[in-house]
């Protein structure tokens, strides 16, 4: 290559990204239904996320929870089928917390048997105690 066809190629590079870095940001903005959720899974990975079935729903009015907490089964868990995910119950199921408000505005009757997916994480500040955070729910009834 010469230095006109090394200008030219790296225009149309640049060009590309611009164009790359341009549907990033409209798919990002999209307030539609089909909104990209963009997760960069930093580190070295190693990290435990399932896939989960509610089967019950504790609230802190009625039950011994200081925060809404689903209990679900697991389904999938990204360590593979012969792992077992850390923090279990004793019963196996799996207490689900929600950081991001997924479950305004839905009751006990919308989300039972509902699907979704959680990450375990350890929290930066007090206690060291880590729990399943919800990442995801699916909506009745594409997902289910």
């Amino acid at each position: 290559m010469d230095g006109k066809e090394i200008v030219e190629w790296t225009k149309k590079a640049i060009d590309e990204q611009g164009k790359l870095n341009r549907e990033v940001i409209r798919r990002m903005k999209n307030e539609g239904p089909h909104r990209a959720r963009w997760q960069f899974q930093g580190g070295s990975g190693g990290g435990h996320t399932i896939w989960f079935t509610i089967t019950d729903v504790l609230c802190p009015d009625t039950d011994y929870v200081s925060e809404t907490t689903l209990v679900v089964t697991a389904t999938w868990y990204t360590a593979g089928c012969s792992k077992t995910p850390p923090g279990a119950n004793d019963d196996g199921t799996y207490n689900v917390y929600d950081l991001c408000s997924y479950l305004n505005g839905l009751t006990v009757t919308d989300l039972l048997n509902g699907v979704g997916r959680a990450t375990y994480h350890y929290p930066l500040a007090g206690a060291c105690e880590p729990r399943w955070i919800i990442d995801d729910l699916c909506p009745a009834p594409e997902c289910q």
